[in-house]
């Protein structure tokens, strides 16, 4: 369908074209509404995310790492004039004594139980996965040989590193007792190491990777669900 209207509008153009006029193309603002009902959803709270057991070892991160990610969503919420998000400070003092695990994501009473105690219409739970893929690889180049007098094909070894976060953010109703929101945001990043700065990233901490990680999938959630303006080309015809 989309490429029938491509074709027409083409074809259009060519019309005009070809009866002496040009078509410039402008670059507008297109309104893209929420995904999700925001005069029903207008108030949030968020939940510490909890790292995905079953789904292998992590790497080695904080205890507080859920905590930050939650932090981090609280955030980018917060500056959307469409939200309200409980404090980071306030949502602390309201979980004192609670303990925080994988089994929150399907306890849907005590999820509505936390809702009501937070005066909040939506929760926001998930969950995080993040792990490395190291694999050897091989660079091509050209170096230049003084022995042969001209540049010659040339290789060499590294190992890249890849950093991968799997972030699960789920929105769950208060009332309905139910979730209306359940999204993975996959998000990588790579490092190439010699053997000797390998091993030093072996040992290295990796929560800074995690955070940055972590702010791009935040990023790509709030925008989804926030009203906001993208830029698409249309053709004006002179």
């Amino acid at each position: 369908m989309q490429m029938a209207k491509n074709i027409g509008l083409l074809f259009v153009m060519l019309m005009f074209c070809g009866c002496g006029s040009a078509a410039t193309r402008v670059s507008i603002p297109v309104k893209v509404e929420s995904e999700i009902d925001i005069n029903r959803y207008s108030n949030f709270a968020v939940l510490p995310f909890v790292p995905e057991k079953e789904a292998g070892r992590n790497e080695e991160l904080p205890e507080d790492i859920g905590e930050e990610i939650a932090s981090i969503l609280r955030s980018g919420l917060a500056r959307q004039k469409h939200f309200e998000v409980v404090s980071t400070q306030e949502t602390a003092r309201l979980l004192i004594g609670e303990t925080i695990g994988q089994e929150w994501l399907s306890d849907t009473e005590h999820l509505s139980q936390l809702g009501e105690y937070f005066e909040v219409k939506g929760i926001i739970i998930g969950s995080f996965h993040f792990y490395s893929d190291s694999r050897p690889r091989r660079y091509y180049g050209e170096r230049y040989s003084i022995q042969r007098q001209r540049y010659v094909m040339d290789y060499q070894d590294y190992m890249q590193k890849t950093y991968i976060l799997s972030l699960r953010v789920m929105i769950f109703d208060v009332e309905a007792e139910k979730v209306i929101w359940d999204e993975a945001y996959r998000r990588s990043t790579a490092e190439a190491h010699t053997i000797g700065s390998f091993i030093f990233s072996q040992a290295g901490p990796q929560a800074n990777t995690m955070r940055e990680l972590g702010k791009r999938a935040a990023m790509e959630f709030t925008r989804e669900i926030s009203p906001h303006y993208e830029r698409e080309d249309r053709y004006l015809v002179n």
